[in-house]
């Protein structure tokens, strides 16, 4: 019988945490009842994580860096237009909202006042670097003249990565009790990638 490494268990946990802390909420969730949705002994999620903060951080690691390292590796290796690589980055970011990862959005925003160590967290390790990704993408337009000339390159990178996270949000909000709204996934990202170019190209 293979044993299973610390990293595995680990890591079992933290999707067993994620799913919980995403349908129940971080705070109605307790360590006993990830060890049991886990299929793990009471105390072992204590022998990983000191406490459910540290689990929260594994949590977003477990949701967020895997997308986040292909994402960066598509744009690595890219050779096609940058047009089709931002449109690769935000097919990424859809994939990943629309999963039950995705979730994990909605989570950290309505947490980040209650735990701001997790928020700095998440800030230094996952938002920043995922804004990168658009910054490189708008970099490498301008510098092969798809794109037209941008002042302000760090801040159009924001205003093209908030409304994702935004829709991400309102769609496990607010969507769900407005019976007059009929924009779905469909819509939203045709919508927002016409505003995008429309915006950028020459």
């Amino acid at each position: 019988m293979r044993t299973r490494r610390p990293a595995d268990r680990a890591s079992e946990i933290a999707r067993a945490a994620l799913d919980l802390f995403v349908t129940r909420g971080f705070a109605a969730t307790k360590l006993e009842d990830v060890a049991k949705a886990a299929a793990v002994s009471k105390g072992l999620p204590y022998v990983y994580f000191k406490n459910k903060e540290e689990l929260f951080k594994a949590v977003i690691t477990e949701a967020i860096g895997g997308p986040l390292a292909d994402a960066s590796d598509m744009v690595d290796h890219f050779d096609g237009s940058s047009e089709d690589l931002l449109r690769g980055l935000v097919a990424g970011f859809r994939a990943f909202e629309e999963s039950p990862a995705g979730g994990v959005v909605k989570l950290i925003l309505a947490e980040a006042g209650n735990f701001p160590d997790v928020a700095r967290f998440f800030c230094a390790q996952f938002d920043r670097r995922g804004r990168d990704l658009f910054i490189r993408a708008l970099q490498r337009g301008v510098h092969r003249r798809e794109f037209r000339t941008i002042e302000d390159i760090e801040a159009t990178a924001i205003i093209i990565a908030q409304p994702l996270a935004m829709f991400s949000v309102w769609k496990r909000s607010l969507a769900p009790y407005d019976p007059t709204t009929l924009l779905d996934g469909d819509r939203f990202y045709t919508a927002y990638l016409d505003f995008l170019f429309k915006g950028l190209r020459p």
